[in-house]
């Protein structure tokens, strides 16, 4: 049911998630936790251009909002542009069904978002670093060039 979903949502166009660290003073708890890297919430593209899902997993609820903007607009920018950390993350066409336990916060929910099972992340840091290290081996896939002769 799943797969029909992200079929149906994505309306044949590829969806594009991005994740953004950010820090939490307000949160007195989460001192402990690296700067900059105490929060995580997500940007899910929409069907039409400029359109974002707004998740943002909080310690009493998960808001969630939806936002249009023009196709020109790059959350990505804006979000670096006032001090937080970004990055694309590629969204599932299937994910495996697996059992996962883990306690509800922040992380817990992205990583369920993009299909991730790591009982290892559990900090935004470490997702970051995770993330991180899935988009540079997928963009040394996509940097693969051939000779003339090759082709």
């Amino acid at each position: 049911m799943s797969d029909r979903w992200v079929a149906q949502s994505a309306s044949g166009r590829e969806v594009s998630v991005l994740v953004v660290f950010a820090d939490a003073p307000e949160k007195r708890v989460l001192k402990f936790l690296k700067p900059g890297f105490r929060h995580c919430f997500v940007l899910v593209s929409g069907v039409r251009a400029g359109e974002w899902i707004f998740l943002d997993p909080q310690s009493h609820r998960v808001r969630c909002e939806s936002w249009c903007y023009s196709p020109i607009f790059d959350p990505c920018s804006y979000y670096r542009s006032i001090g937080h950390h970004c990055i694309w993350a590629s969204y599932p066409q299937s994910v495996a069904q697996k059992i996962r336990i883990g306690p509800m916060s922040c992380v817990e929910l992205v990583k369920r978002l993009l299909g991730l099972s790591g009982f290892w992340i559990v900090t935004p840091w470490q997702l970051y670093r995770h993330l991180q290290k899935q988009s540079d081996a997928t963009a040394e896939i996509r940097n693969v060039h051939f000779s003339e002769k090759c082709s």
